[in-house]
């Protein structure tokens, strides 16, 4: 019920105009916040309140990371806020808390120190705070440089926030994503980390001359190779360099 109240607010409130064309929310956007609802597990979700700040959390990143200025973001927060503080009254200390930050990375890449010890299953959590972010992602920064081309990366917290929304996505079925931004502003760097943390291989097509569709055809049949006939969980990383044509 919070969700439709939601939605029939966004789309009365923010319309799409001229230079908000993208601001088209249907019903697939109220399905995405229910599959980021689906992650959840009872031993990490147990009341109310945490069912509730996960809710706003999938709204956020849903609704929420399309806004394009403050002003629409602060309206969308108001109505979070109003129907939290209408629906879990008790809880809305704790559901609007700040950070919000979700993912099921915080215990990956731990050192082992048996090695008969089962791994930990990879659950959807609260992560509550920059700085347990931020110690998961330097452990996956430091595994990945040691795999793979070496990159420097300062995670500050705007960049926490990002690999959270990114690493979010990846691991959910058919998820994919659009980064606007300036360029060399960390785009294609925190989307090969996120990767990594998502247990995803990285395909990306490389450009020489005489590169065309046909070439293109090809390099999309060994994309669906991997794919198919390895099972290989694959992001294809697409930026706008590659548009040739």
């Amino acid at each position: 019920e919070m969700t439709l109240k939601l939605y029939s607010k966004i789309i009365s409130t923010l319309p799409p105009t001229p230079s908000k064309f993208h601001y088209l929310f249907n019903l697939r956007d109220l399905g995405r916040v229910y599959q980021g609802l689906l992650q959840t597990t009872p031993d990490k979700f147990d009341s109310p309140g945490a069912i509730c700040r996960v809710w706003r959390n999938e709204c956020m990143r849903v609704i929420g990371d399309r806004l394009i200025t403050d002003e629409d973001r602060d309206l969308v927060n108001e109505m979070i806020v109003e129907l939290v503080k209408e629906g879990f009254g008790g809880d809305s200390s704790t559901v609007l808390a700040d950070p919000i930050l979700y993912g099921d990375f915080k215990h990956i890449f731990k050192p082992e120190e048996d090695e008969e010890e089962v791994a930990e299953p990879r659950l959807y959590e609260d992560l509550q705070s920059y700085e347990d972010v931020k110690q998961a992602f330097e452990r996956v920064l430091t595994a990945y440089n040691e795999k793979m081309k070496v990159m420097n990366l300062v995670l500050f917290d705007n960049a926490l926030e990002h690999l959270t929304r990114l690493e979010r996505v990846l691991r959910m079925a058919r998820g994919n994503l659009l980064l606007v931004g300036v360029g060399g502003s960390g785009k294609q760097s925190l989307t090969r980390l996120a990767a990594f943390a998502a247990e995803c291989s990285l395909f990306e097509i490389t450009l020489a001359r005489g590169y065309n569709e046909t070439l293109f055809r090809e390099d999309l049949k060994g994309l669906y190779d991997m794919l198919g006939k390895e099972n290989k969980k694959t992001v294809f990383l697409f930026t706008d360099a590659h548009v040739v044509e």
